[in-house]
Parts: structure tokens; C-alpha cells; sequence
């Protein structure tokens, strides 16, 4: 997260309001994340009387995707998308590069809860062009598809996720990145198995099985891709 002065506006934000956001993200720290969204709420509560100082765009954007992500830890999505929505008028342009990047992927993580799985492709669109465009961050980018790939999964868009599957290890190949390539096969054994393609499913998952087992990944892990090759029963 950006601290405000990184805005350039820690001279001319009025005091108080930079006190109660560093005491918001103190108790955001801390995981009281009930208490630190009502101090969002707070930070420019009772100016009146407070010695100079305005509030900036860049400033007042920050507290609101603070706010919005105060509220997605809370599981009120609703709340957090009619936030992400105001910021995406325009305001979330006055973020910092990187900020831009969280609220995009924030964003379609939120509409993900909600099920609207078109509106949050959109928004990690976005978020890989920031992530690609602007912070030419490899790591970045692979974050994006992750949630792409997850949310699909997660609704059951099958043939949506087998075309991602297949563009994600594109990129994979392209640009010599093994992350993409492995993603890209992982979540392409669901989509396989899902639209009955249980051979090519298998051949996928014995390999990551045995590629789990050889690297000594997590049990949890191998004990998923054993489930899921036990999950592969032939029709009769």
C-alpha cells in the first residue's frame, strides 16, 4: 500500500486527516479490520476548525479503496463494488501506477464474489495492461491470470477457462516463463475433465502429480491432484 506523502501530499493534507489514516492502517495491521474502516470513514469527519490544508484527489482516492478493501475482508462485496465503481469514474487515475493495479485487481476480485464473471474479466484486463504497459512486472501479470483462471474454475465457465488455458501457455511459451505454463496446465485438467476430455485430463494430471512429488510440494497439494485423478471415472 502507498504511504500519502508518496502522493506529494503530506504538506498540504490537513494533519488529522493523515493522523486517523495512519492510525486506520495501524489497526488494518493488526487485523481489527471493523475498527479500521470506521476510521476510514473518520478521516475527514469535523474539519471546521482544523489549520489549513485541503483535501487532494490523490488522498481522498486512497482512503476510498482503503475503505473498499476494509470492506472485501469483510466479505461485503456489495459495499466494496460501489466503491471500485465510484473510484472507476475516473478518481482511481490519481492513484499511484502500482495502486492502480491493486484497485483493478481488487476490483475484479470483487465481482468475482459476485458473480459477475464478465465485468471482472474486464477489470483484471486492466489490471494485466497496468502490470505489463506500465510496471513491466512479470510477477505482477501472473497474479492477473491466476485470478482469471480462478474465478472461471470457480463459476464453471468452462469453455471461457479452456481458451484462457490455452492463451495463458501461449504466453508461457513466448516469454520462457515455466509459472504460466504450469498454471495454464493445472487449471486446464478441470476445464478438460468438465467437458469430458478424461484422457487428456489424466495425461495432464499424472504429470503435475509427478512433477509435485518429485519437487515434495505441500502433501496438501499432492493429496488434491490424487483426488482429482481418483475423480477421473471412465462412462460406461
Amino acid at each position: 500500500m502507498a504511504d500519502p506523502a508518496s502522493f506529494g501530499v503530506s504538506q498540504v493534507v490537513p494533519q488529522v486527516c493523515l493522523d486517523r489514516f495512519n492510525e486506520a492502517a495501524r489497526l488494518a495491521g493488526e487485523g481489527d479490520i471493523a475498527s479500521a474502516l470506521a476510521q476510514y470513514e473518520a478521516v475527514f469527519a469535523d474539519l471546521g476548525n482544523q489549520p489549513s490544508g485541503v483535501v487532494t484527489g490523490p488522498f481522498l482516492a486512497l482512503v476510498e479503496l482503503r475503505k473498499a478493501y476494509c470492506l472485501m475482508s469483510l466479505r461485503n462485496y456489495a459495499a466494496a463494488q460501489a466503491i471500485f465503481q465510484s473510484l472507476d469514474r475516473g478518481m482511481a487515475g490519481q492513484l499511484e501506477t502500482a495502486e492502480i493495479f491493486d484497485f483493478y485487481l481488487a476490483y475484479g476480485n470483487t465481482l468475482g464474489h459476485l458473480s459477475l464473471l464478465e465485468e471482472a474479466i474486464d477489470r483484471f484486463a486492466h489490471a494485466m495492461n497496468v502490470a505489463t504497459e506500465y510496471l513491466r512486472d512479470a510477477e505482477r501479470f501472473r497474479t492477473v491470470w491466476y485470478w482469471v483462471l480462478y474465478w472461471e474454475k470457480y463459476h464453471g465457465a468452462w469453455e471461457a477457462l479452456d481458451e484462457h488455458c490455452a492463451d495463458v501457455n501461449g504466453f508461457g511459451l513466448e516469454n520462457q516463463d515455466p509459472q504460466l505454463q504450469i498454471m495454464a496446465l493445472e487449471f486446464r485438467c478441470y476445464a478438460d475433465r468438465a467437458l469430458g476430455r478424461l484422457a487428456a485430463a489424466r495425461q495432464g494430471a499424472e504429470g503435475i502429480l509427478a512433477w509435485k512429488q518429485q519437487t515434495q510440494a505441500d502433501p496438501a497439494e499432492i493429496a488434491q491432484w490424487e483426488a482429482f485423478l481418483a475423480s477421473l471415472v471412465q462412462p460406461n
